[in-house]
């Protein structure tokens, strides 16, 4: 009995440990200068609506943080640089449930973080996904509002990499 219960334990704690063992290196292949589209959910028509946007990424002098550029050409006034750190198993304030290197350095990366939002400002859980292959990369962010089990796909970056 003693033996069934320790397997429990160590294999309920595996994705807890693997989770926690990501550092800002092991997002290090998606450093560079990425272009493509952000498709939104406009909670007030219903519809997606898509628009052109491109990120860059890099890392602080220190290699200790992830810093990312958005930059939107037809709307240079939503233009914003968000620098994140990874300390305790988060990702910024949000908490990483989920990261998977692959052999080609490319991951997926799942955080998830209790938030608000929609039009309203609901109570809601927020996931994010990034995903990294070869030249592709995508962030993913989903909704899922309290009282509810549903997620709904809020909005898409889909990016090619440019350059080197």
């Amino acid at each position: 009995m003693k033996n069934i219960l320790l397997a429990i334990s160590l294999l309920l704690l595996c994705p807890y440990l693997k989770a926690q063992s990501v550092q800002v290196k092991d997002l290090s292949n998606s450093v560079g200068s990425w272009e493509g589209k952000l498709t939104y959910m406009d909670y007030s028509t219903g519809k997606p609506f898509t628009m052109l946007a491109n990120i860059k990424i890099t890392l602080t002098a220190d290699n200790k943080g992830y810093i990312l550029s958005y930059v939107y050409p037809k709307e240079p006034h939503a233009n914003s640089i968000d620098t994140t750190y990874i300390v305790d198993n988060n990702f910024g304030k949000d908490k990483i449930v989920e990261f998977n290197k692959d052999k080609d350095g490319g991951y997926k990366m799942t955080t998830e973080v209790d938030g608000n939002d929609g039009n309203d400002n609901k109570k809601a859980v927020l996931r994010h996904i990034y995903l990294l292959k070869s030249n592709t990369f995508s962030i993913n962010k989903e909704v899922k509002f309290e009282g509810t089990d549903k997620w709904i796909k809020r909005n898409e970056y889909l990016l090619n990499r440019i350059g080197n």
